[in-house]
């Protein structure tokens, strides 16, 4: 009898409309399927994460967040399907999910706000082990939300070696580097190196997000032929843009030897100790109204010892210790433009709008062991703007140093103003060029200004000229193409001219050259796609047009740069 009740009455709850057939969840019977963790179009990051907007979205409560890390290499890709790519990808350790969840500031339960979504997107891109990143709409429902997190790794173990020629110098190294390590985003690497200057061996380890916090370790050692290097840091930076507080430590001493040179001659030379220890809390109410203001209060003391080495020539400067409190202040906008071809090939690149500042001020006292009273400063303003989807610009002005308030005199002063401009003609070519200009107050010989090298006037060799200063500009016919040698590295190249001159307002050496110096070259760039993507590998021929007496015809320069 008992029976046949319960069977009479699961009967009736089965057909009776709006309860047991009544779903879990009251979207259910209107939702969409986009995006799935298998869907060939998660390994085309660019175009993919173009055809989604969730402005369409917001206001949605945000529902399940899964994750799906790509392979390095895809085996659905005939040109990647082969041994070897296939062995690589079971070889490499993949990133943990756990390990991105960490770095999410939109969770389950939230409400969809499309620029916290985008900031996201951006925080994930800031990883070197990751080619790219983005935050895909897996099912759309009436009310809510689930979102994919797509990452594709890198191959993040390297055993380095190098060898180039800039400048007239030789140097080399080799290592061990892991930037992903066991798939928990920590750094750590070994190495050797060697250069017309110097040569060691270096230790180097850092920690993100420290016991699933936000804290940050950074730890460096190396032993050098003319000295040490020992650092280390712990900070909890602002993570986000509505970050509300921070706070740091940082401790570091160097030994060196430093060598002063004017075209390959060394007209100084001196051992160098430079210690520096600093702590700061900071504090901020937030994003607000697309505008974060940041204050910061903290205290340096840096310390600079100067030695005679038993080789001449060798005239030190004067030992030099500040300790100091300080003051800062630091603003941007939540304005971001994400695009591609820029200083990487084919990659999303996020772009900050608009102005940035940061000005810092602090004074040394010598009743505190300083050895001068001084108000030390530092100051930035940049300011980018986008006109239309072809062009992009650039500008800065920069000032840091120290004011004597003694002799009311500027001490070890740099001030420079810059201006970058791109022209996007298509996806595939750009103009790029780039005027600055930069200066300096009663200044070390070790801290003048130079032209000449990969930095500046790529047909010249290095310190060519130095002075307190300078102008150079550079205008490059970029070339990016869809040539993905071996599928390991994009193919682009450059047409470049080089031109500026550094000089000297105070002291005219006659051993410096004050002509403009002009060089003109050609590039080739390979962009990695599949590891070190931190880095565009340049291979550039520059030919000097002015003062060719007793340097080279030309400079062949093979060097890793971070942009195009």
């Amino acid at each position: 009898m008992r029976s046949a009740f319960f069977l009479t009455a699961a009967l009736l709850l089965a057909t009776a409309p709006g309860l047991a057939n009544e779903p879990d969840n009251p979207d259910a019977g209107e939702c969409t399927s986009l995006y799935q963790s298998d869907d060939p179009a998660l390994f085309d990051f660019v175009d993919t994460r173009k055809a989604v907007s969730f402005a369409q979205y917001a206001g949605r409560t945000i529902g399940t967040v899964e994750y799906r890390v790509l392979p390095i290499f895809n085996e659905a890709d005939p040109d990647e399907n082969n041994w070897a790519y296939r062995t690589l990808n079971k070889l490499h350790i993949e990133t943990r999910p756990a390990t991105l969840k960490k770095q999410m500031i939109i969770s389950a339960g939230d409400t969809l706000d499309p620029e916290t979504l985008y900031e996201n997107e951006r925080t994930l891109r800031d990883n070197d082990y990751l080619v790219d990143a983005m935050i895909l709409p897996a099912r759309v429902c009436a009310n809510s939300i689930d979102l994919l997190v797509v990452v594709r790794d890198v191959w993040t173990f390297s055993p380095s070696a190098s060898a180039s020629r800039s400048g007239g110098d030789n140097s080399f190294g080799a290592g061990l580097s892991e930037k992903n390590l066991l798939g928990t985003g920590q750094e750590l690497s070994v190495g050797y190196f060697s250069d017309s200057d110097r040569s060691g061996k270096g230790f180097a380890w850092r920690i993100p997000q420290l016991f699933g916090t936000q804290m940050i370790v950074d730890l460096e050692y190396s032993d050098n032929s003319d000295g040490q290097v020992v650092g280390a840091s712990l900070a909890r930076p602002f993570y986000r843009l509505d970050s509300r507080w921070s706070a740091g430590l940082t401790f570091d001493e160097e030994q060196r030897t430093d060598t002063i040179e004017v075209n390959d001659l060394v007209t100084n030379r001196y051992d160098h100790q430079i210690n520096t220890y600093e702590a700061y809390v900071g504090w901020s109410p937030g994003l607000r109204a697309d505008k974060v203001h940041r204050w910061y209060l903290g205290v340096t003391e840096a310390e600079e010892v100067f030695e005679r080495v038993d080789i001449p020539p060798s005239n030190p400067p004067a030992n030099e210790r500040l300790v100091y409190p300080w003051l800062a202040w630091e603003y941007t906008e939540d304005r971001y433009w994400t695009t591609s071809n820029i200083s990487r090939s084919h990659r999303q690149e996020d772009i900050l709008l608009g102005t940035y500042s940061y000005v810092r001020m602090g004074y040394s006292d010598t009743k505190q062991g300083s050895t001068r009273n001084a108000i030390v400063y530092s100051m930035l303003y940049n300011y980018t703007a986008s006109f239309g989807d072809h062009h992009l610009l650039r500008s800065g002005l920069s000032a840091d140093g120290e004011h004597d308030t003694d002799t009311d005199a500027p001490n070890s002063t740099f001030f420079g103003a810059s201006m970058q401009y791109y022209n996007f003609i298509d996806r595939k070519n750009r103009w790029y060029a780039h005027l600055r200009f930069n200066g300096a107050r009663n200044i070390r010989e070790d801290e003048q200004l130079t032209t000449g090298g990969n930095d500046t006037l790529r047909g010249y060799p290095s310190d060519i000229q130095r002075g307190n200063r300078r102008w150079l500009f550079t205008l490059e016919r970029r070339h990016f193409t869809d040539i993905h040698l071996f599928n390991l590295a994009y193919l682009g190249g450059a047409a470049y001219v080089d031109t500026g001159r550094t000089w000297d307002t105070q002291d005219r050496n006659p051993l410096y050259t004050e002509r403009t110096l002009t060089n003109v070259g050609l590039g080739l760039r390979l962009s990695p796609s599949k590891f070190r993507i931190e880095k565009v590998l340049h291979v550039d021929v520059a030919v000097p047009l002015v003062e060719r007496d007793n340097i080279d015809g030309y400079q062949l320069i093979v060097s890793g740069r971070v942009d195009f």
